[in-house]
């Protein structure tokens, strides 16, 4: 069995070659030591079945650590320390495996690459393609043009270019999205408040793309629901928090107001989507976007507006690999290395 780990700021990632996958809650930013127990929880669920692990990663972004250098050699010693006794593989920005003593001699070639494995096996099955990823936190938008990764190679650079977005459908602070908000059908716009009051997932939520389950991460007032965390995600209460956004409550703007701001969020994202989309459509004359993750809904409007082929790989394996297509990626990547060198 080839296990494929995606570990981020906030979940963990896992996935065997053969499809099983799961999301585990590892906020790092709040203790980072509590990677050792979710890493020890995936050894132990395979134990000695494992035949080799690739890891990818993300959450050396997290404020937890001073330099993202500091936060690549911690979370490779609380990956090698675990599995000990296992082939253990990094994947690089190069698109190639390396052992551990290849990451403590330049750690940040193994910064931010779990887009890269993705990019990386969609690239053998579609030649030429815009990649789209939405996550719970980020977007990837990766040209692939005669199988061929287009993009930069790091999340500065791809910042600049419009092939990373830095927004998802779940922990994305609604006030960074949107600076006006239409309230209700009276055409009026007010301010919004910074506050950390409401996140995508309320938004979502209440427009029914995801479902509580699908609603992994905290709410922002989930401090408030000790005791009562079903109700906590319920759809009234993501309402409620989007209210407050405009400093208000569902006793002054009613259902339909909440609607309107989620509504709002989606118009948002699909727009910021779509200038990308469209400006590697035109650069490299690309007429398919190929999507994943559990945001790929908004990847089908911006495609749709466009006029280009969309492609959901929800479709073609499932809605669970879909949403944790990275972890997937690096298994099978390394099944097909491994196997190629028997």
């Amino acid at each position: 069995m080839f296990v494929g780990i995606d570990v981020g700021g906030a979940n963990t990632k896992i996935a065997t070659s053969d499809g099983f996958v799961d999301s585990l809650y590892a906020p790092l930013w709040r203790n980072k030591e509590c990677l050792y127990a979710v890493l020890s929880e995936i050894n132990h669920r395979f134990g000695t079945k494992i035949e080799a692990v690739g890891a990818v990663m993300t959450g050396e972004l997290s404020d937890c650590f001073e330099t993202k250098r500091e936060g690549v050699l911690q979370i490779k010693e609380a990956l090698a320390t675990t599995f000990t006794f296992k082939a253990l593989q990094f994947f690089d920005i190069n698109c190639t495996f390396k052992a551990g003593s290849e990451v403590d001699k330049d750690p940040l070639s193994f910064a931010a690459t779990n887009w890269l494995a993705s990019s990386t096996l969609i690239a053998e099955q579609y030649k030429d393609a815009i990649f789209v990823d939405i996550g719970s936190t980020t977007t990837d938008v990766i040209p692939i043009v005669g199988g061929d990764i287009k993009a930069k190679r790091t999340d500065l650079e791809r910042l600049k270019t419009g092939e990373l977005i830095y927004s998802g459908v779940l922990r994305t602070n609604i006030a960074a999205l949107l600076k006006k908000i239409a309230i209700c059908d009276k055409g009026e716009e007010c301010g919004v408040s910074s506050e950390l009051f409401a996140i995508t997932a309320d938004a979502y939520l209440v427009l029914g793309y995801i479902t509580e389950a699908d609603y992994s991460c905290s709410s922002p007032n989930s401090y408030a629901f000790s005791g009562r965390e079903n109700e906590e995600k319920s759809r009234v209460s993501a309402m409620r928090r989007l209210s407050r956004v405009v400093c208000s409550d569902l006793e002054e703007i009613g259902e339909d107001g909440a609607v309107s701001i989620a509504e709002q969020v989606k118009k948002t994202q699909v727009e910021e989507l779509i200038t990308p989309i469209g400006r590697l459509k035109e650069k490299y004359g690309l007429e398919t976007v190929v999507a994943t993750g559990i945001g790929d809904f908004i990847a089908k409007e911006a495609a749709d507006s466009l006029n280009i082929h969309f492609l959901p790989l929800s479709s073609i394996y499932n809605r669970n690999v879909s949403a944790t297509f990275p972890a997937f990626a690096v298994a099978k990547l390394l099944e097909n290395v491994l196997y190629g060198h028997r």
